[in-house]
């Protein structure tokens, strides 16, 4: 919608906002006016007015930036690395990125906009927050409305070192790298870092269409579910061990700050710890109605000020999650306890169960590239994700302290990630399902 529109839309909006608020200011007593009706469609109508104008000055800030009238233009750009690089099928890695200056020399224009850098040598490996520059192509965007991306020309001149909360991340993955290498054989290296901080870089081209077409490639997307695995295992085992409510908290808390510590300050992960929050209060919790009304406030926020975010795939998958452990996830591991299985054992596995099933629906909607066997192929690696997604957490955070611990965490999961492999193999080789080109 072009700026002048969403303003309009905005301030009718804003208008019938005013007048249900009025309306319900003069209702009387003996008026037969549902207010509490009225007061629902004011608020709608004024969350309504602020997405519109949010949308609004982001479309005119975008159209207003230096950058989107240089389409196949060469040009210099300075900013800051946003997030850790991910392959791309063609070659290279694909780099987030915060414009903050274009041009060169006298020209040089200030303007902050977030783009895509596509890249090949000197990008890899440069963790958040380091400061560049680069010359760059600017690229056709990929639907109006997005920013353009950006094809570097030249290796990046680092200008500025990251600070704590990029390069601890940073070195948290390359130890995961190395015990994944000294624990596991084959893929199996490369695929514990990719499910347990989204760091594709070691898993081959082949492996990761493989796991694209069997619908499986969202396990290397750091989302709800794995706030979901690594509290909820957190916080169930302090129960076990006999901690109150308090100490429960607490320590689920802390998994929670290890775990956005350990993956990396990235917005897709915090928007998961986010949500990870409200899970956690839900589990800390025997009400449901506080926990879900919050996850309503977020989604809603998210909503107004980032549209794009929440109508992204990571956000609808985290929001899912967190929405089925707060409804389902007590009810079902009531059900699940039996006279040999102890109620820490069912509570932990109603959470992973809960978290990935509900999820399943999201992941067929989204899925890029997968068959028809998405579904059956989800479900069939679902009691083992979980295993993946704790042990693996759990060995990146021991790993810059005690490597041969985390060495033992990583080997304990070569039975999962076999079975991972093997259901993305078998669902490939199936009838319907997507070709796999050539290296």
């Amino acid at each position: 919608m072009r700026p002048a529109a969403a303003v309009a839309l905005g301030v009718v909006l804003l208008v019938a906002a005013a007048i249900a608020v009025l309306w319900s200011g003069a209702v009387g007593a003996d008026d037969r006016v549902d207010r509490t009706a009225l007061g629902v469609l004011a608020m709608a109508c004024a969350l309504g007015a602020v997405g519109a104008g949010v949308q609004a000055a982001r479309t005119h800030a975008l159209a207003a930036h230096p950058l989107v009238p240089l389409v196949d233009t060469r040009t210099g750009v300075e900013g800051v690395v946003t997030g850790f690089d991910g392959p791309v099928r063609s070659g290279g890695v694909m780099v987030p990125f915060r414009v903050e200056a274009t041009g060169s020399g006298e020209s040089v224009r200030a303007a902050e906009l977030d783009v895509v850098v596509l890249a090949r040598e000197g990008w890899r490996g440069l963790p958040p927050g380091t400061r560049v520059r680069a010359s760059v192509v600017v690229l056709e965007p990929r639907s109006p409305g997005d920013p353009p991306a950006l094809r570097a020309l030249t290796p990046p001149r680092v200008t500025g070192e990251p600070g704590p909360a990029g390069r601890a991340p940073a070195a948290v993955r390359e130890r995961l790298r190395v015990v994944s290498g000294r624990a596991l054989e084959g893929e199996a290296a490369g695929l514990l870092p990719s499910f347990v901080l989204g760091d594709e870089g070691g898993v081959s081209t082949e492996t990761r269409d493989e796991f694209r077409a069997s619908g499986l490639a969202h396990l290397a997307a750091v989302s709800g579910a794995n706030t979901t695995y690594v509290v909820g295992a957190v916080l169930l085992s302090a129960a076990a061990l006999g901690a109150g409510r308090r100490g429960r908290i607490v320590a689920a808390g802390a998994a929670l700050a290890g775990f956005v510590t350990v993956v990396g300050p990235e917005p897709a992960v915090l928007r998961a710890a986010g949500t990870g929050v409200i899970g956690l209060a839900a589990l800390s919790s025997h009400r449901t109605g506080r926990p879900l009304a919050a996850l309503a406030g977020v989604v809603l926020l998210v909503a107004m000020l980032d549209p794009a975010t929440a109508t992204g795939a990571g956000f609808i998958l985290s929001v899912t999650a967190t929405a089925a452990l707060v409804l389902a996830a007590r009810p079902v591991a009531v059900r699940l306890r039996r006279p040999w299985m102890p109620a820490t054992v069912a509570d932990v596995l109603a959470v992973c169960v809960v978290a990935h099933l509900a999820t399943l629906p999201v992941l067929v909607a989204t899925g890029l590239e997968s068959g028809p066997w998405a579904l059956p192929a989800n479900i069939a690696v679902a009691p083992v994700v979980p295993l993946v997604t704790v042990l693996g957490t759990a060995a990146a955070a021991l790993g810059p302290v005690w490597q041969d611990g985390a060495v033992l965490l990583a080997a304990a999961c070569a039975p999962a990630l076999w079975w991972l492999e093997t259901v993305a193999d078998i669902a490939v080789a199936l009838p319907g399902s997507p070709e796999i080109a050539p290296g």
